[in-house]
């Protein structure tokens, strides 16, 4: 086991950019890290391409960073493509930033998915919508609208692969979760301390978590990489040692 005039070891289930690793250390914390999903911007272009012109729906959603590289993708591959104006909605600061660099302007940002279902829902404008995913999304933003009689049409423009593998867990003293999907794919094969603290990217995920085990959890301030590194840093710089 650790011993207690180690720094904390904390344990990232997706690898952080290298500077935000070093804050992380420069903060006193001991870090490993591993992927535990594999994603792939792969889409049919055609398909994705009429449903950016659909004109039969009322708005479009992207609810992830993923979604919008996707995107970026396809019209880097047909400079042709010309998105007309619609009602979009987003999840996350970067997603809708992203986005917006591209030129297409977020109409309303929420936190998470369920979040922004509870916003469209109130449009009474938006009678059906185009939402670009990916093939692991949760359904939680589909069957809300779906129950409010809001037609989804998804349209998967990315593919998610779980990478299922074995960590030592006994010297951990705390998790990082930056997507549901992580946390499910990390759970298959690891336990952990119940009292182990969960840093989580946002509301999502630590519901993801919370499916998985009745450990603690902690939301970022700010649903980024950098809010759940500044959250990190303020938990653990508070607590040191939070297992003992």
């Amino acid at each position: 086991m650790t011993s207690d005039t180690n720094p904390p070891l904390l344990f990232s289930t997706r690898v952080l950019p290298s500077e935000m690793e070093e804050q992380i250390k420069n903060a006193g914390l001991e870090l490993r890290s591993k992927d535990f999903i594999k994603v792939e911007n792969t889409f049919d272009a055609a398909k994705f391409r009429d449903c950016l012109m659909h004109s039969e729906s009322s708005a479009r959603v992207f609810t992830s960073k993923n979604a919008v590289r996707s995107l970026k993708a396809l019209l880097d591959s047909d400079p042709k493509i010309s998105i007309p104006e619609k009602k979009t909605f987003t999840v996350g600061i970067k997603a809708t930033e992203m986005l917006a660099e591209l030129g297409v302007k977020s109409n309303v940002r929420a936190e998470n998915a369920l979040k922004l279902a509870q916003i469209i829902a109130r449009n009474p404008d938006v009678k059906s919508i185009d939402f670009f995913c990916g093939n692991k999304a949760l359904d939680d933003l589909p069957e809300y609208l779906e129950s409010k009689n809001i037609r989804v049409h998804l349209e998967v423009v990315y593919e998610t692969e779980l990478v299922h593998e074995t960590v030592a867990t006994e010297d951990i003293k705390g998790l990082i979760f930056l997507s549901p999907t992580a946390a499910f794919s990390f759970f298959k094969k690891n336990k952990v301390s119940s009292t182990i603290p969960v840093i989580c990217i946002g509301a999502t995920t630590a519901e993801a978590v919370r499916l998985r085990c009745d450990n603690p959890r902690i939301c970022a301030d700010d649903p980024t990489l950098q809010g759940v590194v500044n959250k990190v840093i303020e938990f653990f710089g508070e607590s040191p040692n939070p297992n003992t």
